[in-house]
């Protein structure tokens, strides 16, 4: 080899060393059920990822598919096949009882858990005890009570307000959690009950909510139930505004909820600006954005992110995940050290022309103006 070829060579081998190491691209598992009352969701998932995936070629080196039925059998199952397929990752688990048994089985093997969906809070907790390699892009059960109790805080603090749930285990958690977090505040309501759901009309409910001389109600139940009880309010000629939680992410029932109801919704069900590329690519493959498609996304926005600074640097993968902020479809996205999305996952709603809509700042602004 001549002078001018062995430098050549060097001037190559030192470029190839302080130049950026080209890293694996990422094997993603998708555990989500493929037949079943669930199906449709599934199918939300993979639709996502193939979406993000064909316009990022080269970013996931292969999305391997598993089931999720929902069982503690499934669970086993999908950890052994994502196991033997060598992914860096899994991505579903729609369901706690699936979740809670692949968690250990996948931690064993070195493999990460990201679900969409779970939000049990014990889910984090057990994680949190036992080391699990898990994360949760859904927003965590705990995360509602206090979402909804800073909203009354900060909208109905001026005003006799009410706590009723429909005796519900879900119901009755979240309005005890709220009613605790107000009153640690300083903030306590001025009546508090439960009433029988699925009633045609609420007479007594109303009668005992006029007495107390309230004129907010944040109703721990679902959307049919509190339409009912606003429905009986008009007809009893009692003025009051209304709050719920994320139950009222529901379909249209027989009694219409009425105009400027707030709710606590997850900030996948109404998607915000930050949303609307994603929408965009679905709406060019006519798919709306509805369902699971927004969250999973979000989590192929992260997956990619991921990959891309692993190639730049010496970060471990699951370290990136926990160290790093994410711009993503669902707005800014982080992790902390245990897992758990930093962000509530929630956002504040009002109802205006029959649908509920993000309220804006200067929304909020207009009602804590009309409260006082």
């Amino acid at each position: 080899m001549t002078r001018h070829g062995l430098l050549s060579c060097l001037a190559l081998v030192l470029l190839l060393a302080t130049g950026p190491a080209r890293a694996e691209s990422l094997r993603v598992g998708l555990i989500v059920p493929q037949s079943g009352q669930f199906a449709l969701l599934g199918d939300h998932v993979r639709e996502a990822f193939a979406l993000w995936d064909e316009a990022n070629p080269g970013v996931f080196a292969d999305l391997v598919e598993g089931d999720d039925g929902c069982t503690v059998e499934s669970g086993i199952d999908a950890a052994a096949a994502m196991s033997e397929a060598g992914v860096d990752i899994v991505v579903g688990f729609l369901c706690a009882e699936s979740l809670a048994r692949a968690l250990p089985l996948l931690t064993a093997e070195g493999i990460p858990v990201m679900t969409l969906t779970v939000r049990a809070d014990i889910i984090g907790e057990e994680a949190g005890r036992l080391g699990w390699r898990f994360f949760r892009l859904a927003p965590r059960a705990g995360s509602e009570a206090g979402f909804a109790a800073d909203a009354i805080f900060r909208l109905w603090a001026d005003r006799p307000f009410a706590l009723i749930e429909d005796g519900a285990i879900a119901g009755r958690e979240l309005v005890q959690s709220i009613r605790t977090t107000l009153e640690e505040r300083g903030l306590k309501p001025a009546f508090v009950d439960n009433y029988r759901p699925g009633q045609a009309t609420q007479p007594s409910l109303l009668r005992r909510l006029k007495s107390a001389g309230v004129s907010r109600v944040f109703v721990g139940g679902d959307r049919a139930d509190l339409a009912v009880i606003a429905r009986e309010a008009e007809l009893q000629g009692v003025a009051l505004g209304f709050m719920g939680g994320d139950a009222l992410h529901a379909p249209v029932g027989e009694v219409p909820l009425p105009e400027g109801t707030m709710a606590i919704l997850s900030d996948s069900a109404i998607p915000g600006p930050e949303a609307q590329a994603a929408a965009n690519a679905f709406q060019a493959r006519e798919l709306p954005l509805e369902g699971l498609r927004l969250p999973a996304y979000a989590a192929a926005e992260i997956l990619g992110a991921v990959a891309t600074r692993l190639t730049y640097g010496e970060t471990a993968f699951e370290d990136l995940l926990r160290q790093s902020s994410f711009t993503t479809a669902l707005g800014q996205v982080s992790f902390a050290a245990s897992g758990e999305r930093e962000q509530p996952g929630f956002v504040l709603t009002v109802l205006r022309n029959g649908a509920f809509e993000r309220l804006s700042v200067e929304d909020a602004a207009s009602l804590m103006d009309q409260s006082q």
